[in-house]
C-alpha cells in the first residue's frame, strides 16, 4: 500500500515537471518569436521616416541601450579530442559601428596560474607532472573542461587588461550545422591543402581558388596547418575566412530566410552567458553594422622553439598596449573625423586581382595625379573583391577611394606597420580603375 502511494506520488512529480516543462517551452519559443519580429520589423523599417516607426518607437522606450563597447571571446574545439582549434576577441563599437576582430594563436605560450591549474589537473590526472608554465593557451579552455571558457576570459583579461562581457564555445558540428543553413560561404582558398589523420577523423582535401565551401569543407579550411608561414600564416586564413562567414550569417537574408537554424544553433550547439535579454540591447544596432569593414588582427607576437616544441611568444606589455588602441582607446565619433589627403604619404600598390600589371597601372594613375608610390608588386594575402587602403588612422587615404570602383578604408596600424609604408593599396578582384572606365567611355 505504502509503495503504491510512492508510486503516485513520483508519477504526480513527473506529471508536474513535465507540464512546467511544457510551458516554459512554449513561453520561450513565444518571447524568442516576439524578439525575431521585432528584429526583422525594425531592420526593415524606412531609415526616412524621421518620426519612427511604431517598432522605432517601441523600440527605443522598451530594449536597453548598447554600450559603447562590448567585447565577447569566441572559441572553438573539435566534438573529439576537444582540442580548441580557434579563438578570438570580438569587439563591437555601437558609436562608430565598427566590428574588431583580434585572433589568438592557439599555440601562445601560457602560464597557468595555481588555483587554475589545480581545477585542471583535478579534471585531467594525467598533467598532473606537466609544468603549467610549459603550456599553450588552448590547453586552457580543453584542461578547464566545464570551467574552461570562464578560465581562459579570466586569463585573458589579466593579459591583455581588459573586461570581457560576453563568451560563445561552440564546436565543429554547430559550425558545419550553421554554414550548411545558409548555403555555404564562397571563399578563395589560397593554396592546396591535404592532410589525413584518422586518430583524429581528419581528413583534408581542398584544392586552391575561388569557391563555395560548405560546412564540411569550411572546416577543412580552419583546421589545415601545414602552411610555410606557421600558426600565424594560418590565423590570417581563418581571419579572413571568418569576415567572409559573418558576412553571410549576420545578413538579414540569411536570418529571415532561415530562423530555425539560428535558434537550433543557438540552442544545441553553443555554450554561451550571452542572454536573450542582452540580445535586445543590440535590436537597434544590426542596420547599421557593416561587417564588410570588419578590422581584423593578431595579437602582437613572435614564435620559437623551446625544447623541440613550437610556441607563439608575446610580450605583456606590448599586448597590452595593443589591446588599449583596439578595445579602450576613446572612440572618434564620425562628426569629428578630421579627414587628411595622401599628397605626402609613402603609398605601395599591391595586386591582388586576376589581372596582371594593374598595380603599375594604378601607381602611373596616382603619380600623374600628384602622389608618390614608392613600391609596386603583387599581395600574397587572400584575394578580396574590392579593393582595400591600409592606413594607420581614421580620416587618412579617403582621397584615394576617387580611383576605384569598389574600394574600402582598413584602419589597422599593425598591418601598416608590416607593410612599411604609409598607406598600402591592395587591389580588389572586382574592382576598376576610374581611368579604364573613362577610356572605356570615351571610345
Amino acid at each position: 500500500m505504502q509503495n503504491k502511494r510512492k508510486h503516485k506520488k513520483k508519477k504526480k512529480k513527473s506529471l508536474i515537471k513535465k507540464f512546467f516543462r511544457i510551458v516554459f517551452s512554449i513561453l520561450t519559443l513565444y518571447f524568442i518569436g516576439v524578439v525575431c519580429f521585432f528584429v526583422y520589423a525594425f531592420v526593415t523599417s524606412d531609415p526616412n521616416n524621421n518620426g519612427g516607426t511604431f517598432v522605432d518607437k517601441v523600440v527605443d522606450k522598451v530594449a536597453p541601450k548598447a554600450p559603447e563597447r562590448t567585447l565577447a571571446l569566441i572559441a572553438c574545439t573539435d566534438e573529439g579530442e576537444g582540442r580548441t582549434d580557434g579563438i578570438m576577441l570580438v569587439d563591437y563599437n555601437s558609436v562608430n559601428n565598427q566590428i574588431s576582430v583580434v585572433s589568438i594563436p592557439r599555440d601562445t605560450k601560457v602560464s597557468i596560474p595555481p588555483d587554475m591549474w589545480e581545477v585542471m589537473v583535478q579534471n585531467e590526472p594525467s598533467i598532473a607532472y606537466d609544468d603549467p608554465s610549459f603550456k599553450k593557451i588552448n590547453s586552457i579552455p580543453n584542461y578547464g573542461k566545464e570551467q574552461g571558457m570562464e578560465f581562459l576570459q579570466t586569463y585573458l583579461e589579466d593579459l591583455l587588461d581588459v573586461e570581457i562581457d560576453y563568451y560563445a564555445h561552440f564546436n565543429f558540428e554547430g559550425f558545419r550545422y550553421i554554414v550548411d543553413s545558409v548555403g555555404g560561404i564562397e571563399f578563395d582558398v589560397p593554396q592546396r591543402m591535404y592532410y589525413s589523420d584518422p586518430t583524429q577523423d581528419l581528413y583534408i582535401n581542398l584544392q586552391p581558388g575561388l569557391q563555395l565551401l560548405d560546412g564540411d569543407k569550411a572546416e577543412q579550411l580552419l583546421r589545415f596547418r601545414s602552411y610555410p608561414q606557421g600558426d600565424l600564416k594560418r590565423v590570417e586564413v581563418q581571419q579572413a575566412f571568418m569576415t567572409e562567414f559573418f558576412k553571410k550569417v549576420v545578413s538579414l537574408d540569411s536570418i529571415v530566410s532561415n530562423p530555425s537554424a539560428y535558434f537550433t544553433t543557438l540552442t544545441q550547439y553553443v555554450d554561451t552567458n550571452f542572454t536573450i535579454n542582452d540580445g535586445l540591447k543590440y535590436i537597434s544596432e544590426i542596420k547599421e553594422v557593416d561587417v564588410s569593414n570588419t578590422q581584423t588582427y593578431t595579437l602582437p607576437c613572435t614564435t620559437q622553439t623551446i625544447s623541440g616544441v613550437s610556441f607563439v611568444i608575446v610580450d605583456e606589455q606590448e599586448v597590452k598596449e595593443f589591446a588599449y588602441e583596439v578595445f579602450k582607446k576613446p572612440t572618434v565619433k564620425p562628426e569629428d573625423i578630421v579627414y587628411v589627403d595622401s599628397f605626402d604619404k609613402s603609398i605601395q600598390v599591391l595586386n591582388g586581382s586576376y589581372t596582371s600589371g594593374l598595380a603599375g597601372k594604378t601607381r602611373d594613375l596616382l603619380q600623374s595625379n600628384g602622389y608618390i608610390v614608392g613600391n609596386i608588386g603583387d599581395s600574397l594575402d587572400t584575394k578580396s573583391e574590392e579593393t582595400k587602403i591600409y592606413v594607420s588612422e581614421i580620416g587618412e587615404g579617403n582621397d584615394l577611394q576617387q580611383f576605384f570602383t569598389n574600394s574600402k578604408i582598413i584602419v589597422n596600424p599593425q598591418k601598416v606597420e608590416e607593410f612599411g609604408y604609409d598607406i598600402t593599396i591592395v587591389i580588389g578582384t572586382n574592382d576598376v580603375l576610374k581611368e579604364d572606365i573613362s577610356k572605356t567611355s570615351s571610345n
